[in-house]
């Protein structure tokens, strides 16, 4: 990438070959660093808490600089989508049923990333694959596509009434004011599957622990144990819950919201619940929450991860421009997923467990 060239002509939002991890800070108070682009000589300010910083004129971007590492956010949501910019933009961007889409713009949003891999996945008719790989189904049929509760297929946008549904059944009376549940991604096959995907890109899986509750917007693990729970509900085991110092909140409540929604689909309706993460991370909170599902249904919860998913998408051409983002993504300004070593496994990868 040459400095002076406009993002709104890239082909991709920025990667590895275009970012210099080595931060240049101009001036400590207000904070100012040179554009993180290589090359460009731009001098911003860094945006604060009272303050959005400057936005590079050649490239788009806020420059943030904090204890937290360096990272950047596009000025223009479209710079950081390579699939669908403009629907993003102008109908997910602000739509009433997404928490936060005004991070849709950061490096290292992982609803953006969700969206780029996904959206890309049902544009090349793909997401069968992934249905295939978790739930063993050998449908070929795409599956409808819900991200954070909004239908994509055909473009519907409509909140997901099932989703709606789970909602008030075990969250319309909540003792503290906090978000309501928002699975990540959706895959979902009436009569055959329901998959709900908690993705993860650089947070970690949350706790609730013993005890008190953490803020004013957290349960105790008790209140999580006793509201998220239905007598028909059969594959996390309860009585091994209650004994736990801690449970990975969001996945547990992911699991409740499959199996209580797939449950009023249809009888043959099997649900899944995929905590979808980097290799290398995740894999001790994933077997920790995998302990508490029953023996006889283990394979309803999942660990995959984004480099897998990059594997599912060798040797097919339609998708080579997401191969080309995974490839090039970065967190931090540096490469964020080890693509390399875990397509050194591939035969391995593309075997289903």
């Amino acid at each position: 990438m040459i400095a002076g060239v406009s993002q709104s002509k890239r082909a991709l939002p920025f990667g590895t070959e275009d970012l210099d991890p080595n931060v240049a800070v101009v001036d400590t108070w207000p904070k100012r660093v040179r554009c993180y682009v290589k090359g460009c000589q731009h001098v911003l300010r860094a945006p604060t808490r009272r303050d959005k910083g400057d936005v590079c004129p050649d490239h788009g971007i806020r420059c943030h600089n904090s204890w937290a590492g360096a990272t950047y956010t596009y000025a223009n949501v479209r710079n950081n989508a390579i699939a669908s910019p403009d629907l993003l933009a102008t109908r997910i961007v602000g739509h009433p049923f997404k928490y936060e889409s005004h991070r849709l713009g950061a490096e290292r949003s992982e609803d953006m990333l969700s969206w780029n891999v996904f959206r890309s996945l049902q544009e090349a008719g793909c997401l069968h694959r992934v249905g295939q790989f978790i739930t063993g189904d050998r449908s070929r049929i795409e599956p409808f596509l819900y991200l954070w509760g909004i239908c994509l297929t055909d473009d519907d946008l409509t909140p997901w009434d099932l989703l709606i549904d789970a909602r008030k059944r075990f969250e319309s009376n909540l003792p503290v004011d906090r978000p309501l549940t928002e699975p990540d991604i959706a895959l979902y096959l009436p009569g055959r599957y329901l998959i709900l995907i908690e993705a993860k890109f650089t947070s970690p899986n949350t706790v609730y622990t013993k005890g008190p509750r953490a803020s004013d917007s957290s349960l105790t693990l008790d209140e999580l144990l006793d509201i998220y729970s239905d007598r028909v509900l059969r594959t996390l085991d309860y009585s091994v819950a209650q004994k736990r110092d801690r449970i990975h909140y969001q996945l547990w409540r992911n699991m409740i919201f499959s199996e209580w929604m797939a449950y009023m689909d249809h009888a043959r309706t099997k649900p899944y619940h995929v905590n979808l993460v980097r290799s290398g991370f995740e894999r001790a909170s994933a077997e920790e929450f995998g302990s508490m599902v029953r023996p006889g249904v283990r394979d309803c919860f999942q660990r995959i991860t984004w480099e897998q998913i990059y594997c599912w998408c060798i040797g097919e051409p339609k998708l080579s421009r997401l191969r080309r983002y995974l490839d090039t993504k970065t967190a931090g300004l540096t490469k964020a997923f080890r693509i390399n070593s875990i397509c050194s496994q591939i035969g391995e990868t593309l075997t289903r467990r």
